[in-house]
């Protein structure tokens, strides 16, 4: 549905589809292409050096003067980061999606926290204590216009279901039909589906009843979330290339803190699931995007993704442990590990369920949940044309839960895309494409590089 008939962007795909094609591309238009991908590659690959690295200082982050209640710019995230991979996201993901951030990061971070500040509903500045409260209007956002958004494709659902059922019983009666015959040599079965959720559910369920004492109608449950909160992800990274993890992870934990409000456990595990899942459901349509915009079969794309979990647990396993030795690592400043503190943050809160929620969070739900259903509403109801005056749901939602230099950088990198579009749209087209993704590609590949390196000791 988000990638064959919505056709959403899904920007890292986007790019990895765009390097590989530059990569394997003959002519002079394809080097030309594979030429600026490969210096915004060193580019990134240098900037990531220069502000990740111990031997010289290079600031990651450049104050912006001002203030705003009494307090600096900084204390409201409002500031500029160096980095250059956002910047090169923003070029990707479009000016609405863009402007929308810029839009909801300003309402929340320039207003909205200082006035919750003031109230004292805010005790802490910064990122992590900002978000631990605007956290709730923003998931709120992204859930409701989410799912309303995969409502109205009811029709689509309907027939994707029928198709399932058109497998088993052609199957049943011995008698294929051709097209689904045709269909089943390219795109993965229904059957396959049907099964492995079998399979999965089992697993999943059985890990939670094993190893964390859950109950095993709590583990169904949490699958059952998991499938609905999946799919708000996918489309939040469909359109932005940001995955709101926690963002979903709040929703299960919200849930479970009112029918199990006195286990943290349960409440952090299940939100590892339903954040698991979005996160795995997100990669791969990433990594579908990829194969469909280079005319891969679908199918054998899903038996690569299979296998690639065993070769992945073998590499990444070890590779975490590298990079995070100890867990007392976490949550530093080294790995501030926001989301992770949010979350025990909200663990410790629902203890005493939803009732220990203040009033303000409490109202932050319900109008981000009216906005989230308004938005989409409109979309659907107004003629096309006045579309790219309404603000994305998921771009305005997400801005209220990451920091508002993040939300700067990709509206910048929007911007300049628009502006080149706008003045030469043959050199925007040519490439925009090629430049984000070797500035995405390199800043990412040496800030793993760097951290790996600190890890043993060479640097750091």
């Amino acid at each position: 549905q988000m990638i064959n008939v919505e056709q959403l962007k899904f920007p890292s795909g986007l790019a990895a589809a765009t390097t590989l094609r530059s990569l394997y591309a003959a002519g002079m238009e394809a080097a030309k292409k594979a030429r600026s991908l490969g210096i915004a590659a060193i580019t990134g690959g240098l900037i990531a050096f220069a502000h990740d690295n111990t031997f010289f200082w290079y600031p990651r982050i450049i104050k912006i003067p001002g203030m705003i209640g009494g307090q600096k710019l900084i204390s409201w995230t409002i500031s500029w980061d160096m980095s250059l991979i956002l910047i090169a996201a923003g070029a990707i993901i479009g000016i609405r999606v863009a402007w929308s951030l810029l839009v909801g990061g300003l309402f929340n971070y320039a207003f909205l926290a200082p006035l919750m500040a003031e109230k004292g509903v805010i005790k802490e500045l910064g990122y992590r204590g900002i978000v631990s409260w605007s956290l709730w209007g923003g998931t709120a956002i992204m859930l409701s216009s989410g799912l309303l958004t995969f409502a109205f494709q009811w029709r689509t659902i309907g027939r994707a279901f029928s198709g399932i059922t058109k497998i088993f019983q052609a199957a049943g009666s011995g008698v294929k039909d051709v097209r689904l015959a045709a269909m089943e040599e390219i795109e993965v079965p229904g059957r396959w589906f049907v099964s492995g959720m079998m399979l999965g559910t089992i697993g999943v369920v059985m890990v939670q009843v094993v190893s964390f004492s859950i109950h095993w109608w709590m583990g169904i449950v949490s699958v059952i979330m998991s499938f609905f909160l999946a799919v708000v992800a996918c489309r939040a990274t469909g359109e932005t290339d940001i995955t709101p993890i926690g963002a979903m992870g709040k929703i299960t934990q919200l849930f479970y803190g009112v029918v199990e409000p006195a286990n943290i456990t349960t409440n952090l595990m299940t939100a590892s699931v339903t954040a698991g899942t979005a996160s795995s459901a997100a990669d791969l349509l990433t990594d579908l995007k990829s194969g469909y915009l280079l005319g891969a079969n679908p199918r054998k794309q899903f038996i690569a993704q299979f296998l690639g979990i065993f070769a992945g647990a073998l590499i990444i396993v070890p590779a975490f442990y590298v990079v995070v030795p100890t867990p007392n690592v976490l949550g530093g400043t080294e790995f501030p590990a926001p989301a992770a503190q949010v979350w025990k943050g909200v663990a410790e809160l629902l203890v005493h369920g939803l009732s220990s929620l203040d009033v303000t969070e409490r109202w932050a739900l319900a109008c981000g949940g009216l906005v989230g259903i308004l938005i989409p509403t409109l979309e659907r109801l107004l003629p096309g044309r006045f579309r790219p005056f309404l603000p994305s749901a998921m771009g305005l939602g997400l801005a209220f839960v990451i920091p508002f230099y993040n939300t700067l950088s990709m509206f910048v990198g929007a911007l300049l895309a628009w502006i080149l579009f706008r003045e030469n749209r043959d050199v925007a087209e040519r490439y925009t494409i090629p430049v984000a993704s070797g500035v995405i590609a390199g800043e990412s590949l040496m800030g793993v590089f760097i951290a790996i390196l600190g890890a043993s000791g060479i640097m750091g």
